[in-house]
């Protein structure tokens, strides 16, 4: 009794196992999940990274009189063609003096001019405290970076800018005894400092600087259509001269050198020209720049970059070595994944002059979508590639599309699945 009981309940576990597995096999042919993921839009931007070499016009300045510098111009400051740039002086006393004549000097200029427009005139409240603002993040910026040279002349714009606010509003009507104060100790100190003992000039014109780094004309300005990715990677640095005074750069137009991939390189020569170009280093804003050149030795090889630019500030006028970012544009439109993509057959319908019909099926790049339970193949008109995704155009041209039909935000796009085709119904 025992075992025909036995035999029953294994034969029923049996019969329950195969009606299991018969259910298996027809669902997963007829009900099969196909992933999916909406078209959202997305703005993105392409950008290269890269490590950039500065290239400007340098001309390095010079001292071969004795005595002690004092320069009479700030590193930024326009320079004429034989302009003064600073003087000699016996000690290190005289040319401290005179440093300290000509930072008094530029406050007394500052509160005279305060002093004669009485009023901040067609400046609001609002644009003073900005600048006091951004004064006093210069000149932590300043102290933070060790960067001594650009402090007086930062201090001296937040002074300007504070004094200006009390005109404003009115909270001190002149600045007569501080006047009276400047020109005072301005008479003591010339009574007492040496007279200047000589005075460096330039040869040319353009933006002063008074540190060089070894790297001025380390790459020819004048022969970037022969530079290469070989010259690039092996810049020497050179040690400066103790005579060197500073430099002068000339001309509007700097260069930045760089490696790019040889992908990276595909993606340049296809652009119009024009980029960016942060320097993240140095500036917290893009610049505009221009694709100057691009020369590979092979077309799998690196390539060396060369962008040209004509935006100058103190900051960037002594950067040489920068980590840097190339910026080609913005996109915006439906993001794709990239393995939604298929190549597939859409059919193409003209008429002839006589108003014929005719019809021919083309192969075209697109996605699957899924309306409601049936599959629809989309042509696809791609603005921009990633790694795994692509950003297309929601509005193409109607001569890109063969048959007038596009994705469409919200459409779910089918990511993945065997045996799709235009028309096919998912249960």
């Amino acid at each position: 009794m025992d075992k025909l009981l036995f035999r029953r309940i294994l034969m029923i576990a049996l019969s329950v196992l195969a009606v299991v597995y018969a259910a298996y096999l027809l669902i997963s042919t007829n009900f099969k999940m196909y992933p999916t993921e909406n078209a959202v839009q997305t703005t993105v931007s392409d950008k290269i990274y890269s490590n950039g070499f500065i290239i400007r016009d340098e001309n390095i300045i010079r001292n071969n009189t004795p005595g002690v510098l004092s320069y009479t111009v700030h590193d930024g400051d326009e320079v004429k063609a034989g302009g003064e740039i600073a003087k000699t002086y016996a000690s290190d006393d005289d040319a401290a003096s005179q440093s300290k004549i000509s930072a008094l000097q530029e406050q007394l200029t500052d509160l005279q001019t305060l002093q004669k427009t009485s009023t901040a005139g067609n400046i609001g409240i609002d644009t003073i405290n900005n600048n006091i603002n951004n004064n006093i993040i210069l000149h932590i910026k300043s102290v933070n970076d060790g960067n001594l040279s650009d402090i007086d002349d930062v201090t001296n714009d937040l002074l300007y800018s504070i004094n200006q606010r009390q005109i404003y509003t009115g909270k001190i009507t002149n600045f007569n005894d501080r006047i009276s104060e400047l020109q005072s100790e301005i008479t003591t100190l010339e009574s007492k400092a040496g007279k200047s003992t000589g005075a460096i000039t330039t040869e040319k014109a353009g933006y002063f600087l008074s540190h060089c780094d070894g790297y001025e004309n380390a790459l020819d300005y004048n022969n970037l259509d022969r530079l290469t990715v070989s010259d690039l990677e092996n810049v020497k640095q050179t040690k400066v001269s103790d005579n060197v005074a500073g430099k002068v750069v000339s001309g509007l137009k700097w260069y930045v050198a760089c490696k790019v991939t040889a992908d990276e390189a595909t993606r340049l020569s296809l652009w119009d020209g024009s980029a960016t170009v942060l320097f993240s280093d140095a500036s917290s804003e893009s610049i505009p720049a221009v694709i100057k050149r691009i020369y590979q030795k092979t077309k799998n090889s690196d390539a060396l970059l060369i962008l040209e630019c004509d935006y100058m500030n103190s900051d960037l006028a002594q950067a040489r070595q920068e980590p840097i970012e190339i910026g080609l544009g913005t996109y915006t439109g439906l993001r794709i994944s990239k393995k939604a993509i298929h190549d597939d057959y859409v059919t193409k319908t003209t008429y002839d002059e006589n108003d014929n019909k005719h019809t021919e099926q083309v192969k075209v790049q697109g996605v699957y979508v899924l309306h409601g339970s049936e599959v629809r193949f989309r042509q696809i008109s791609i603005l921009y590639a990633d790694d795994d995704y692509v950003i297309c155009d929601p509005d193409p041209d109607s001569k890109e599309l063969v048959n007038g039909t596009t994705v469409e935000l919200y459409d779910r796009v089918i990511l993945e699945g065997d045996d799709l085709y235009d028309g096919k119904v998912i249960n």
